[in-house]
């Protein structure tokens, strides 16, 4: 499209989307291969005022992900729910429902759905079911939180977790206020763990109930994780949110090692082909909740402006499995900024 030219292209999509929700709750971009058609469809099935559906372009040229055009667009539009497509990745938020709900229902539908239009039609009365009784359309400023997801098995939630729209919305349109961002130790574990929550969420929606448990257990980590070192940096207090990024970068390595595909995923889904896989589930998910709850302590610890205690290691989880130590051995020998996300496939 020549308006594009010479453009920052995410700039130029949001504009256009944000100019076409003004007017519609739907919104498909013209440079979506049979956007016509599904723009009339979507027309005629996505009737809830409160939800927006904006659908992209697969477009190398973007430079923000789905979970920061999602961000973005909620900053800039009155809707309560955003629902956002790119190529063939599906994206939700919404500040009307709980954490982790909105996730929930785009994975379930993406696992479900024989294509698109059809996955979003399906959140999109998935989010209607599921909102609260007594909730009434906003019409802007609304406090609450976000829940970001992604879908098709290559979900990455938002690092920024369920607060960004919280902040975006409670500080108004105007505002300054954001996310800060989180310690170069923790951001790429976060991220990690938030793109495992839609793999094990996939494998969950396959009838696998112990791997939708342990989907709802990682999104609640990565966001109290989140939720964590914000706080410290609203409170000001960097010497312990140095020491937080120390201490949880180590921990979150263990972490997302015991949680990664290759281990605790495959145990799930193949635990026939594991030695002892009933203690191996039993250990991971235990340093889980253990370390889940250490979360909630910490962040009850700042809220009082006490000092903040480190119990959870998880050095006996590592030391105790082989491959465990492997994965450590090789992270360790990763550069820096590569992450667990050197041992992906």
């Amino acid at each position: 499209m020549p308006h594009h030219l010479g453009l920052n292209a995410t700039d130029v999509y949001l504009d256009d989307a944000v100019d076409g929700l003004a007017s519609s709750n739907v919104y498909v971009s013209s440079d979506v291969s049979g956007g016509t058609q599904l723009q009339q469809t979507l027309d005629q099935q996505v009737t809830d005022e409160s939800i927006a559906v904006v659908v992209f372009p697969d477009n190398e040229a973007f430079d923000m992900s789905g979970r920061e055009m999602v961000a973005s667009l909620a900053g800039r539009t009155d809707y309560d729910t955003i629902i956002v497509a790119i190529g063939d990745d599906l994206w939700a938020g919404s500040h009307v429902l709980s954490t982790g709900e909105a996730m929930r229902i785009a994975n379930e539908a993406e696992s479900a759905a024989p294509d698109l239009d059809t996955a979003i039609v399906q959140t999109v009365e998935g989010v209607i079911a599921a909102y609260p009784s007594d909730y009434e359309p906003s019409t802007g400023g609304v406090d609450g939180g976000l829940i970001v997801g992604g879908a098709l098995g290559l979900v990455v939630l938002v690092a920024a977790g369920g607060a960004l729209w919280a902040v975006l919305r409670r500080r108004g349109r105007g505002a300054a206020g954001h996310h800060a961002p989180l310690p170069d130790t923790v951001r790429p574990l976060v991220g990690r763990l938030r793109a495992l929550s839609g793999e094990y969420a996939a494998a969950g929606a396959s009838g696998n109930r112990d791997a939708t448990d342990v989907a709802t257990e990682i999104v609640t980590v990565a966001n109290n994780t989140t939720e964590l070192f914000d706080r410290l940096g609203r409170k000001g207090d960097e010497g312990q949110r140095a020491t937080a990024a120390v201490e949880y970068g180590e921990t979150l390595r263990k972490l997302t090692a015991a949680l990664d595909r290759d281990y605790l995923l495959d145990i799930l889904q193949h635990p026939d082909l594991w030695d002892d896989p009933v203690d191996r589930v039993r250990e991971v998910r235990t340093a889980l909740t253990s370390f889940s709850t250490e979360l909630v302590e910490n962040i009850k610890q700042v809220n009082a402006r006490r000092g903040l205690h480190f119990q959870v290691s998880l050095d006996g989880l590592i030391g105790r499995r082989k491959e465990l130590q492997e994965w450590d051995r090789a992270f360790e020998r990763a550069d820096g900024d590569a992450g667990p996300s050197s041992h992906d496939d």
